[in-house]
């Protein structure tokens, strides 16, 4: 599959771009420069071809790095400078983006004009005699700013193209553009066709969360720093595992609420994160082995919970703890049920994201826990397990009235039979008028955990009464 990537200079609209021509809003859009760090990637499909595009952070930032191939010995200083600097993490992440693609987006601004900046990618790409070049001028949005546009041919990258990627215009003629060269490749099954196993991590910030989704797919994908809140949005990428795709999306550390501002990245990230948890199917809840539970911890618990998606909790920094042994971990793993108790269905696996001890076994966690999720028990299977339950603990009976006029009553359970999957949902019919007692209802969830399984998948129970003539 041809790959396209959009560079260019900081702010110059480049994630406004690749939301508009992806049509997901995916990628994080802020006047503030620098904002996109981990690159995005997304399948485009038009008028019967098909390609990646890739969003990247900016090019020339700070304007440490010349723009220019790397010898050998700069790319090494480059990646172990990397290694501690976050802007050089997003330099790398994008001189690789742009090494991967046959086709360049270079994107520019209209209302700011002609950049030393812009003169500077120019000289570099013009040398590029294996790639496609489009030179695009984002913002144009009135006539005044296409007319000034003409400053662009200076680049010597052709004729420009004039966008505005904010409301659309333009966008459409460069995708025609862009899919001219485009090579048509064999037919794949669609997106929508592929049972994706969609999986979030989360957890406050330094929990290790990315350097958790770099170990599972043993890929540099995102950026990892010691600075808390270096990731800004989900980055998702997709994993082949015993056959089955997953697809892991690392989120933005979540802080208490009160400490995080409004109209700030932190507080855009927040909420993409959240949307991230929402949409999907497993989440993994991220704590750093080395600190004790937090409040924020148990608020993240709680809004996984709320979601009502499965969950498998990951006690990350394994390495760090001095020590370990077995009745430790023991020590440990009774602590997270201690505190997470509405989570007491969930797996917990102690990992380091570092040496890459367990990273791997939480891929068969996730596929287990996704496959426990889809279990539907037989109406038959399920009427022997109410029988068995109710002779084992009958509903309890309720005292009505004083005195000679005083009834034993209790709850008569009718019928009994799983009515949905992704969560498992059951449903339990009641013949008398009697409410089932809540206590009731979690001994008949807390069975079925103990007879089918269900680990780390929130079940749910309704309960339909008799109607009153």
């Amino acid at each position: 599959m041809n790959k396209v990537a959009i560079i260019g200079r900081a702010n110059v609209g480049k994630s406004t771009l690749y939301n508009k021509l992806s049509g997901v809003r995916s990628a994080m859009v802020s006047d503030t420069r620098g904002t996109t760090r981990d690159l995005k990637r997304s399948t485009i499909k038009w008028i019967g071809k098909e390609f990646e595009l890739i969003d990247t952070g900016g090019f020339l930032a700070s304007h440490k790095t010349p723009m220019k191939d790397l010898t050998k010995r700069e790319q090494k200083k480059l990646n172990l400078e990397a290694k501690s600097d976050v802007d050089k993490q997003v330099e790398k992440k994008a001189r690789e983006a742009f090494k991967e693609s046959d086709i360049i987006i270079l994107l520019t601004d209209g209302r700011e004009g002609l950049n030393p900046q812009d003169r500077e990618i120019g000289r570099y790409l013009i040398k590029q005699k294996d790639k496609h070049i489009f030179l695009v001028v984002n913002k144009c949005d009135n006539p005044k700013i296409r007319e000034f546009a003409a400053e662009f041919h200076r680049l010597g990258l052709g004729e420009p193209i004039l966008i505005s990627a904010v409301n659309g215009s333009g966008t459409g003629d460069l995708l025609d553009i862009i899919s001219k060269k485009v090579k048509k490749g064999k037919k794949k099954k669609v997106e929508s066709d592929i049972d994706y196993i969609k999986v979030a991590i989360l957890g406050k910030p330094n929990a290790g969360k990315s350097s958790l989704l770099n170990a599972i797919s043993e890929k540099d994908l995102a950026i990892v720093s010691e600075v808390a809140h270096t990731t800004r949005e989900p980055n998702a990428t997709l994993i082949e595992y015993e056959d089955r795709i997953i697809q892991l999306a690392d989120t933005a550390g979540i802080r208490r609420k009160a400490r995080v501002e409004n109209q700030t990245l932190e507080a855009l990230g927040v909420s993409m994160s959240i949307s991230a948890l929402r949409k999907s199917h497993i989440a993994l809840l991220v704590l750093d082995a080395n600190e004790p539970i937090s409040h924020q911890d148990l608020q993240l618990g709680k809004l996984i919970v709320e979601s009502g998606v499965s969950v498998i909790i990951v006690v990350n920094k394994y390495d760090l703890v001095k020590q370990i042994e077995e009745d430790m971990t023991r020590e440990l793993t009774d602590r997270v049920y201690k505190n997470f108790p509405h989570l007491s269905f969930a797996p917990v696996i102690f990992t380091s994201a570092k040496t890459g001890g367990n990273v791997k076994k939480i891929l068969k966690l996730v596929v287990d826990v996704s496959d426990e999720n889809k279990v539907k028990i037989p109406d038959g299977a399920l009427s022997k397990f109410l029988k068995h339950i109710i002779a084992h603990q009958p509903p309890p009976r309720k005292r009505i009235g004083d005195g000679s006029r005083t009834k034993i009553k209790r709850s008569f359970i009718t019928d009994f039979r799983q009515i949905g999957i992704n969560p498992p949902l059951f449903e339990c019919r009641i013949g008398s008028k009697e409410k089932l007692p809540e206590e009731y209802r979690k001994y008949i969830l807390n069975q079925l955990r103990k007879k089918f399984g269900f680990t780390g998948v929130p079940i749910k129970l309704a309960v339909r009464y008799k109607l009153s003539k």
